[in-house]
């Protein structure tokens, strides 16, 4: 099973530039350049609500990106599992082969994407495995409103941590399965 992680390394590329551009718009502000400031939300802005503004958009943007990243990640272990169980048509006799890949193709959309990663427990470490859940849950929270009567057992998951541990996630998966062809 070999992933590839760039499409995730992408959308997180996509949020250092966006929080960059927080950055260089806060400094607009500090410095009163506001000729900068035309044509944009922040035209008739002073200082501190603009500030307030890029706070509060940089916040959001981020969660926004958490959910990206972990979306993308589920996305991408139902495609390779689906290719994987493509095997399942090799069963004889074809026609029982074809309809178990069918159904198995189709069932993989109602798998719950924490038994997916259990799944992985013979090749990713139980430390990463459990961040994974983690972050899962925070995607959840994000996803389903930021219920403040549900909070997530971590408050506070941000695009670096996630991209980093889906990487991590990814890479012992691709470790493994490369040690296993070489054997």
């Amino acid at each position: 099973m070999n992933l590839n992680t760039d499409y995730i390394l992408s959308i997180y590329q996509n949020y250092l530039t966006v929080k960059d551009s927080i950055k260089v718009t806060r400094r607009s502000f500090s410095k009163e350049i506001s000729i900068l400031h035309n044509r944009t939300i922040f035209e008739n802005l002073k200082s501190t609500g603009a500030n307030q503004m890029l706070e509060n958009a940089g916040k959001e943007f981020s969660d926004l990106t958490v959910l990206a990243l972990f979306a993308s990640f589920e996305r991408h272990l139902r495609d390779g599992i689906s290719i994987k169980s493509s095997k399942l048509q090799e069963i004889i006799p074809t026609v029982l082969g074809n309809r178990i890949n069918e159904l198995a193709q189709k069932e993989i959309e109602r798998w719950q994407i924490s038994e997916i990663i259990e799944l992985f427990d013979f090749a990713v470490d139980g430390n990463v495995r459990g961040k994974m859940k983690q972050i899962l849950e925070y995607r959840n929270w994000i996803a389903h409103g930021k219920n403040p009567g549900k909070l997530p057992s971590i408050r506070n998951v941000g695009p670096k941590t996630t991209y980093e541990t889906i990487a991590n996630f990814i890479d012992q998966i691709n470790h493994f399965c490369a040690s296993q062809v070489n054997d």
